[in-house]
């Protein structure tokens, strides 16, 4: 089993964190994985990409080339990235920033993780809503793993995080192609 994940957006939404936080969870679970982070040569706004691949193997090509799963908390990440969606793969975007979807998703859901972290007074907390979200659809990795990798990231915020992990699963949602 391989499934690599690509999560895209723009600097400062935390997308890289995200991949590190999904790689180590999936590690404490006794799998292989490797994350790689892409970013654009701005401090903050300009693009990022953080691709993590998760085996029961030993990776020994640690490139993602088609991923299974693609989450998006931005359009550009989105029109930059969608296209490189393994055909029938499943997309996840934040609602609130991603408005028309071109990936050949299979399954296409949406959380307005933005919005949902706007409310808890902390937009930073968006990549966690996705976290929480990308839990109900990734069944390979326990959610409470990932939550307790997130709380030892972050201890100052853990209630905070483990809030916003809960409002993203709570507010996950299929959607249908184009209609985010």
């Amino acid at each position: 089993m391989r499934i690599e994940v690509r999560l895209t957006g723009f600097g400062g939404q935390g997308i890289i964190r995200a991949g590190r936080i999904l790689g180590e969870a999936a590690v404490k679970q006794g799998y292989d994985a490797a994350m790689r982070p892409t970013y654009g040569p701005e401090k903050t706004g300009g693009w990022s990409r953080s691709d993590v691949i998760i085996s029961d193997k030993p990776i020994v090509f640690p490139l993602t080339t088609q991923p299974d799963i693609l989450v998006a908390m931005s359009q550009e990440g989105i029109d930059r990235d969608g296209w490189s969606l393994r055909d029938g793969g499943t997309a996840l975007v934040d609602g609130d920033l991603v408005k028309k979807v071109s990936a050949p998703a299979g399954k296409l859901y949406s959380v307005k993780a933005t919005e949902i972290a706007d409310r808890l007074g902390k937009r930073i907390v968006a990549n966690i809503v996705m976290l929480g979200a990308l839990s109900k659809i990734l069944d390979l990795i326990d959610s409470n793993i990932l939550l307790e990798v997130i709380v030892k990231t972050f201890p100052k915020a853990a209630d905070l995080n483990k809030k916003a992990f809960s409002l993203g699963q709570e507010n996950l949602r299929e959607v249908e192609k184009q209609l985010v």
